[in-house]
């Protein structure tokens, strides 16, 4: 079931994701995280956050007709603004965008290797650059 081509590539992905894991976007990223879960503030913040949505998913099965629509709807807003903002957050999110960003660039250039063909998902802001709307990653110069 399996050539030796096959299992060949398996090992090549396996360099590549040593390769990515030990990139400094990716250890950056994982002090971001570490630094995250340690935060005890922003870890408070974020079961506020929770709780108040949890709320707000039940006031959305009414939907306006609730009688504390808007006010559950302002009060979870204020408490992902809160949480959003705080700095070791803001840090992650920063590390986990770089990070994601080097991942679009590796899936690319693999696709590409293999074909101007080859669909790439379009829904990530790399892609939307080219300014290609098919998922090809730019490769067939459309403008859709």
């Amino acid at each position: 079931m399996f050539d030796e081509a096959f299992v060949n590539v398996l090992d090549e992905t396996d360099v590549l994701a040593e390769m990515i894991q030990q990139s400094d976007v990716y250890q950056n990223y994982l002090v971001a995280k570490r630094n995250l879960d340690n935060d005890e503030l922003a870890q408070r913040y974020y079961q506020a956050f929770m709780k108040g949505k949890a709320q707000y998913d039940e006031v959305m099965r009414f939907g306006r007709y609730h009688p504390d629509y808007q006010e559950v709807m302002l009060e979870t807003r204020r408490q992902k603004r809160v949480y959003d903002t705080h700095d070791t957050v803001v840090q992650f999110k920063q590390c986990e965008h770089a990070l994601q960003l080097l991942l679009d660039e590796v899936v690319t250039i693999l696709a590409s290797s293999v074909s101007e063909h080859v669909k790439v998902d379009a829904g990530t802001p790399l892609f939307n650059q080219s300014g290609c709307g098919c998922g090809s990653g730019g490769g067939c110069q459309c403008h859709a």
